[in-house]
């Protein structure tokens, strides 16, 4: 990856709309050289995918919350796995080392809305769970890793 690579990628993160002509004129080429090794980088795996962010606020999930879960030890990690999809409100799971099994995150209408989620996640599987209200969060650039 040279450096006109890291700058299509850094443009590419920030507006993932933008045209290949948009591309080449902030990159100083040609339209069909840009896609060119756009394409090399999706064949390449460095781009994965290119996606629209939802607003949770607007779809009325303004309760985000984190919830560290520990699994009984009967409980096949990937049944679970297959049971959280089936719960709308799970954004995403990590599956973790350390004293949890899962962090789960979690968007929410409100309170009873988490407690049904809390329900769901104990009938399936989980014996422990903590989960903690998200009151803000700091996104950082992570084209930042391109020049690490």
């Amino acid at each position: 990856m040279d450096e006109v690579d890291r700058q299509l990628v850094t443009a590419l993160v920030a507006e993932g709309r933008m045209t290949f002509q948009e591309l080449g004129r902030l990159v100083h080429l040609s339209a069909n050289s840009v896609a060119d090794r756009v394409r090399r980088l999706r064949q390449s795996g460095l781009l994965a995918g290119f996606h629209a962010e939802l607003d949770l606020e607007r779809l009325g999930r303004t309760l985000v919350a984190l919830s560290d879960t520990k699994l009984h030890a009967e409980v096949d990690r990937l049944a679970f796995e297959r049971e959280l999809a089936s719960i709308p409100q799970v954004l995403a799971a990590t599956h973790t080392t350390g004293e949890y099994d899962y962090q789960i995150r979690v968007a929410c209408t409100g309170t009873q809305d988490l407690e049904r989620v809390v329900d769901r996640l104990r009938a399936a599987g989980v014996r422990e769970i903590h989960s903690r209200i998200v009151l803000g969060e700091v996104h950082f650039d992570p084209t930042r890793l391109l020049g690490a």
